[in-house]
């Protein structure tokens, strides 16, 4: 292992974790860099190990064509260029373990149900000593026969459809660029699934294809009570857009779990929106998950650094390129 530096980043929500797998992958022989400016760093780095809230951008792999590898601690991947990352051999990898996709996949269920059955208010409810409400008030709804949309079709999803196999809900639609043969999930265009869902889940990358995907047009034309959830990447959703149409009451609620601005900043309208709930960014993250991210980045950094597949790859493509280019 020795002749490979290994930057082992910072973040603001993983910290804990960042300094385990330091500790483990010293204790793997590998040469772990910490405390320096990444922007500027002049000095060979083989691989990273990072959170999407650290930028990988195309000039600093070209000051750094020795680098063979960025490993992302968590799911996210959209602070690099992948396709740009692929073309230059530089394999890209996540800590996208069953523990974490299974997690996020029960999270989005537990949400679905939070706004079908009004949770939230309900709680409310009891806490400002409200009176019980009477049968003709009563708003909430079984996911039972409800037709669930799915924005995206990746691990979280496909994990989604698995366990909503046995809460006989009604059609699942999903909007995926890579569609395949899945039982009882129906496949179709992007503005099916937006006007025909009572559940929408939001399941995607934060790319320049992605940012703003949902603004006011998609919202106006989702079914009058449908309910929003997004537990993947703010800024996919534009914000504003949905605390108006939550505020007029053109949908029936939504469940946000990421934002484009992180800790969500306390003027944002969406913490003014009837009909919210809102957590940071932190819902599907578990003590299994966790526990799995760890071992993860270190098997991940073993893999690029020996030269083999590591687990949790994100772009197959840039092997090819790998095999070609860093032999020189």
């Amino acid at each position: 292992m020795t002749g490979h530096r290994v930057y082992v980043g910072a973040d603001r929500v993983l910290d804990e974790l960042f300094d385990e797998i330091a500790r483990g992958l010293a204790d793997r022989g590998h040469d772990v860099v910490r405390d320096i400016d990444l922007a500027a760093e002049d000095g060979a780095l083989h691989v990273l190990v990072v959170t999407s809230r650290t930028p990988v951008t195309v000039e600093f792999m070209d000051r750094h064509p020795e680098l063979r590898g960025v490993v992302f601690v968590s799911s996210g991947v959209n602070s690099i260029d992948v396709a740009e990352a692929s073309r230059r051999g530089v394999l890209v990898a996540n800590g996208a373990t069953p523990e974490n996709h299974g997690s996020m996949a029960e999270a989005t269920i537990m949400l679905a149900l939070a706004l079908s059955f009004r949770l939230s208010d309900r709680m409310t409810a009891v806490a400002e000593l409200r009176p019980r409400p009477r049968p003709a008030e009563l708003d909430s709804r079984p996911l039972r026969g409800a037709t669930i949309g799915l924005l995206g079709f990746g691990r979280i999803s496909r994990e989604v459809c698995k366990r909503l196999a046995a809460w006989d809900v009604g059609r699942i639609l999903c909007h995926t660029r890579t569609p395949r043969e899945w039982p009882g999930v129906e496949f179709c265009s992007f503005d099916t699934v937006v006007e025909e869902s009572d559940i929408l889940s939001v399941h995607l990358p934060l790319t320049p294809a992605t940012r703003g995907l949902i603004g006011a047009a998609e919202l106006a034309r989702m079914r009058p009570g449908a309910m929003l959830i997004n537990t993947s990447r703010g800024g996919i959703i534009d914000e504003d857009a949905l605390a108006e149409a939550l505020a007029r009451g053109d949908i029936g609620g939504a469940a946000i779990d990421t934002f484009d601005i992180e800790p969500l900043p306390a003027a944002s309208p969406l913490r003014q929106a009837p009909n919210i709930m809102l957590t940071d960014h932190v819902i599907g993250h578990t003590v299994d998950m966790y526990r799995s991210l760890v071992p993860a980045a270190i098997e991940n950094v073993d893999c690029v650094v020996r030269g083999e597949t590591p687990p949790y790859l994100v772009n197959p493509e840039a092997r090819h390129h790998a095999t070609a280019g860093k032999q020189r």
